[in-house]
């Protein structure tokens, strides 16, 4: 469904406080201490606003510096070339950071489809990344893996994310912290023969049974073949949508649940044309969120852009749009009725009043359950087209500490995104991981991030960051526009992961923390 000129809302006073992020969620009820959003309250003056965090809610790949015995790292997988492969267009990477001072070990395990899980010993060295060769040795289609780490911190200061090669382009992906009962794609594309595909990988020592629901222009669709469908122990599976009843279209979101057990969900993407070109393997959303951001708006040169909003619910949903950023902020708030099970799609060309300008959404649902939104974006290069496309943060992903396995090339202009949740200004500092332990970058040690503002950095020339860190005075999102070194270019856009003050695995064992006079 494709929203041209929409309903506006008048409500702007409340929703631009739930839209700058007053409300978060926090891992415990520490957080709310060290981590609270500052807004402005009744007296004009900056205040900390509690923070929630709601007990059995998932995240997208996170960090944490929590000490525990282990953890564990799950990634959607990377191409491979077929029978015969020889790993020259297709393949791909899973990349080790140790920020810490302790070597740490590990075992690898690959997952492939009909073939018994492979597994083999690494060790990291301290302030050191080591780079496993996803695809050597082996063939298919695809290879999934999970990274279990051990050490004196149990690797809890570790991060491990995925590098995917294709023909079409490289795309970079964060391996995610645990499997999900359930996992969500609100963007989806079939069209001009458009490959997608969905990377389903059981980790576990029992069969996991899912069902998969996907919904496109015409309506929902349950395949009989895939109620109830069986993933096995220790594997992977791969759908092709085209081969579900889903061939050619522009928009299908996809919602998987499982019926017992857990599993890790990714969507390989090649886009092969009707205004889409490239390659990307994107995890999708282990769960809804009722407030979103996006930070990586840039109408700059009227690219083809939009951001897909999904209500896998069962009642209708009442979203709230708001634009910030410059002159972003004067356009007028949206509002999107976007029905139980489908998708809405909201060009940014249809967008009365938005500047040709960087700019950030935020997204907040009114009435209803939760939603998932991806972005994105199809800009034009000098020889062809480059297709990115990134999930928007869930609010609770606003922190002051910011950390990534795969950094940036020095040189890279407007390399980083920060955006400012919070009402007052915040000061940032990029940091990379070298023998000396984590050092600031020289140039990047203090950067204004204005309230509600984008703010787009560049990488220093000669400087390459590997292990890239990010830390803030005050909550803010942060995503990397990687350069593509293969097929069409552009840039690969990248959430970093937020460093979180409690472990991941304890966090759904926390109580509620409600605001005052809030509830459910």
């Amino acid at each position: 469904m494709t929203v041209g000129i929409v309903r506006r809302s008048v409500a702007v006073g409340v929703l631009v406080l739930a839209g700058l992020g007053i409300v978060g969620v926090a891992s415990s009820r520490d957080d709310v201490a060290d981590d609270a959003t500052t807004s402005i309250g009744p007296d004009g003056q900056p205040r900390a606003a509690p923070v929630v965090w709601r007990p059995g809610d998932q995240l997208p790949p996170v960090a944490s510096d929590t000490s525990l015995t282990s953890t564990a790292w799950y990634c959607p997988g990377v191409p491979l070339g077929g029978a015969g492969y020889e790993g020259e267009d297709y393949g791909g990477e899973a990349v080790v950071a140790n920020p810490t001072d302790t070597e740490l070990t590990g075992v690898v395990t690959r997952y492939l489809a009909d073939q018994e899980a492979q597994s083999s010993v690494i060790t990291v060295p301290p302030r050191d990344r080591v780079v496993v060769d996803l695809d050597a040795g082996v063939d298919g289609a695809y290879v999934s893996a999970l990274v279990e780490l051990a050490g004196v911190n149990g690797g809890g200061s570790a991060v491990v994310e995925q590098r995917a090669v294709h023909p079409a382009g490289d795309s970079v992906q964060a391996c995610t912290n645990q499997p999900s009962p359930e996992w969500f794609f609100a963007d989806g594309f079939t069209a001009s023969d458009s490959a997608e595909d969905l990377l389903l990988t059981n980790p576990l020592a029992d069969a996991t049974v899912i069902n998969v629901r996907f919904v496109t222009n015409e309506g929902g669709r349950e395949p009989s073949p895939l109620q109830g469908y069986v993933l096995p122990p220790r594997s992977l599976r791969v759908l092709k949508i085209a081969e579900q009843g889903a061939r050619g279209e522009q928009l299908v979101g996809v919602e998987i649940r499982a019926q017992s057990g857990t599993f890790v969900a990714g969507r390989a993407q090649h886009y092969l044309g009707t205004g889409r070109l490239g390659y990307t393997v994107k995890l999708g959303a282990p769960a809804v969120a009722k407030d979103w951001w996006v930070i990586t708006g840039n109408y700059t040169g009227k690219p083809s852009e939009q951001f897909d909003v999904f209500n896998p619910g069962e009642i209708d949903a009442t979203v709230t749009v708001l634009f910030t950023g410059g002159a972003a902020s004067e356009v007028a708030p949206i509002t999107l009725i976007v029905p139980a099970h489908r998708v809405i799609n909201v060009s940014m060309a249809n967008v009365a009043g938005l500047p040709e300008a960087p700019f950030a959404v935020s997204l907040s649902v009114l009435e209803g359950d939760g939603i998932v939104v991806e972005h994105v974006v199809t800009r034009q290069l000098a020889e062809n087209a480059a297709t990115s496309i990134d999930l928007a943060f869930p609010a609770v992903m606003a922190r002051t500490a910011w950390r990534a396995a795969i950094g940036l090339p020095g040189g890279t202009p407007d390399g980083l995104v920060l955006f400012n949740v919070t009402a007052v200004t915040a000061r940032a500092t990029v940091t990379n991981v070298g023998p000396a332990g984590v050092q600031p970058v020289p140039g990047l040690e203090s950067i204004e991030v204005p309230s509600g503002q984008p703010v787009y950095v560049a990488i220093p020339d000669g400087l390459d960051i590997g292990q890239l860190g990010v830390t803030a005075d005050q909550p803010i999102l942060v995503t990397r526009a990687i350069p593509r070194t293969r097929g069409v270019g552009g840039r690969d856009l990248v959430p970093a992961l937020p460093v979180m003050n409690t472990g991941v695995l304890e966090i759904g064992a926390q109580e509620s923390a409600q605001p005052e006079g809030q509830s459910e």
